[in-house]
């Protein structure tokens, strides 16, 4: 019974954090944020997140095919006023760090981040260490199975993990 218990609570705090996570409220950003990875869902999101708003995204620039998307925009922006960075370093907190300077450079009050939907958590805690800007977060949901969920379910426990054991931007 007490296993049942715990695999019950744990499913549940699994579904809360990565596949139904809380997200702020998106309005009244003074830019909006594009996370590398998986472009083809999360810059849909940010696109029509700046484009309803302030006019400004941010993109992260990362390699890869998968974030190929965002390395056009960056070439081709249309209507949004666009910036885009590099972080130092291929993970969260490297783009998180390469943000914080980004917002204290440009005078933003108040960002939207735009990530997959298992990567909000995390991506919240690591962007509102680097910045004293008010910091909301959407969900991106990516169309995926079962082994892909439970791959980054895994994942992101282990980052929410280490995020935890190192607290500085």
């Amino acid at each position: 019974m007490g296993l049942a218990l715990a695999l019950a609570l744990g499913v549940a705090l699994a579904l809360r954090l990565f596949v139904y996570p809380p997200t702020g409220s998106v309005g009244g950003s003074d830019a909006v944020v594009v996370l590398a990875g998986d472009a083809s869902t999360r810059l849909p999101v940010a696109t029509r997140l700046a484009a309803d708003g302030a006019g400004v995204l941010v993109v992260s620039v990362a390699g890869g095919a998968d974030n190929e998307p965002a390395r056009a925009l960056c070439s081709e922006p249309g209507d949004l006023e666009v910036y885009c960075f590099t972080a130092a370093g291929a993970d969260t907190r490297a783009e998180a760090r390469s943000l914080g300077a980004l917002v204290a450079e440009q005078g933003w009050r108040r960002i939207t981040v735009v990530t997959n939907s298992y990567h909000v958590v995390r991506a919240g805690i690591l962007v509102r260490r680097c910045t004293d800007a008010d910091v909301a977060v959407a969900d991106a949901r990516a169309d995926m199975g079962l082994r892909r969920w439970a791959s980054a379910v895994v994942g992101e426990a282990g980052g929410l993990g280490a995020a935890a054991l190192r607290q500085s931007c």
